[in-house]
């Protein structure tokens, strides 16, 4: 047996060989940072991943816990460290200043560590008697690192969470109401969205909930006072991520943004320049999806179209439309969800019409159901055309005021208009 400040001998059953040990110890974890500890709150579902982060610290040095913002890497990390001894969970702005000092052995937990990538990875290489456990939307990419990527939670799991936290401000509240599911899936089934608006069901039914969701990152802001600032909203929570990627990588989300059917290789090389490769860094850190196509979550999409309306989104439209108008055969089927997109973007835009079989004539793009967010925006559009004012649009909706302003403004960007009477006009003709 070592002390566990200086590592000298102990000669019975104590932690330290002295005082003077004992003291530094709670100084050092006093200055940075605390044993993990069990929540207040219940831990649900997550077991399997649970189990499977528990293994992998069991075989390796340094485990990375990777993840979309708001997927529950803190939280998850939390769990698994709460009954280990010999923990140290570490305030990563701190981090510069202990790469150069010693290190305790033990379990060093590294929680939110994208901003301070290099620091980080440096600590762990210069430690190798410590054992890491980090979570970041990227891997440390460091030797011996293994990264455990988080997804959203199983629909099952995400109602169970809702529903426990919602019980928690409400005890009447419904668990069986029939817009739970939706309104899950709509939140992505991020356990920090779904939290955050479980805690709204004290003051608004859950039909209102669903109904505010197209404006989300203003009503999901009511996280604990306690937690850090990414976690207290959905909207700091994205940005966090969003503020760490270069100006390209920005841009390109931003684009990304109107491609709901998701990207291709193909098709991100030909709306810029390196798509592919700036697609495969977003998918890096956890801003874009894997799959056949790499595709985004809900809540980044609308993250980024927000951002992409402050922009230059009138021309990113419209070279979205040529690209897409001008695939040839079999790449156009593979990009029906896109086209059809960008068919309610512009409807009757020439780019749009496609040959039929026969060659002999032009057909429009067969539409598809329509989203939510689409739905609502249509609705609006209709409303204006029947000189309904913002506010008489907001009580028919049943939304916020500002919720209707930005639908305004999100359809005059979509449509390339300046005005409500231009808006009314195309709803006449659509």
């Amino acid at each position: 047996m070592t002390c566990d400040d200086c590592g000298g001998p102990l000669t019975g059953a104590a932690k330290y060989c002295s005082g003077a040990c004992r003291q530094r110890a709670y100084r050092r974890r006093a200055r940075d940072g605390v044993q993990g500890s069990p929540r207040l709150d219940t831990f649900v579902g997550r077991q399997a991943e649970l189990a499977g982060l528990t293994r992998l610290l069991a075989r390796h040095r340094i485990v990375t816990v990777t993840g979309p913002p708001g997927v529950g890497k803190s939280r998850l990390v939390q769990e698994a460290v709460a009954h280990r001894r010999h923990t140290m969970l570490i305030d990563v702005t701190r981090v510069t200043g202990l790469v150069s000092g010693a290190a305790t052995p033990g379990l060093l937990v590294l929680d939110g560590c994208e901003h301070v990538l290099e620091d980080c990875a440096e600590l762990v290489q210069r430690h190798p008697a410590l054992r890491v456990l980090a979570t970041s939307r990227e891997p440390l990419n460091v030797p011996g690192e293994q990264a455990y990527r988080l997804t959203p939670l199983e629909p099952h799991e995400a109602a169970r969470l809702f529903c426990d936290r919602a019980l928690a401000v409400d005890s009447e509240f419904d668990e069986s109401a029939d817009l739970l599911d939706t309104v899950c899936e709509r939140l992505d089934r991020l356990p920090l969205a779904l939290e955050l608006a479980a805690r709204l069901v004290r003051v608004l039914t859950l039909e209102e909930i669903a109904a505010r969701l197209g404006n989300r990152f203003t009503v999901l802001t009511t996280g604990p006072r306690d937690a850090e600032a990414h976690h207290r909203s959905l909207h700091a929570a994205i940005d966090r991520s969003y503020q760490v990627l270069t100006e390209t990588e920005r841009a390109a989300l931003r684009t990304f943004s109107l491609l709901p059917g998701g990207i291709s290789e193909e098709l991100a090389d030909a709306v810029m320049p390196h798509g592919w490769e700036i697609a495969k860094s977003l998918n890096a850190r956890s801003l874009l999806e894997s799959g056949e196509r790499l595709t985004m979550l809900e809540s980044v999409r609308l993250f980024a179209f927000d951002a992409l309306l402050q922009h230059d989104s009138i021309a990113v439209r419209d070279r979205l439309l040529d690209v897409l108008a001008t695939l040839p055969e079999p790449s156009r089927t593979e990009e029906a969800d896109n086209i059809r997109y960008a068919a309610r973007l512009m409807p009757g835009d020439d780019r749009l019409v496609t040959g039929n079989d026969e060659g002999d004539e032009a057909e429009e793009v067969t539409l598809g159901p329509l989203s939510w967010r689409e739905e609502r925006l249509l609705r609006v559009a209709a409303m204006v055309a029947e000189g309904l004012t913002n506010k008489q649009i907001a009580d028919g909706l049943h939304v916020s005021l500002r919720t209707v302003e930005g639908d305004v403004r999100d359809l005059k960007t979509a449509l390339g208009v300046r005005s409500r009477a231009q808006i009314a006009a195309w709803a006449t003709r659509a």
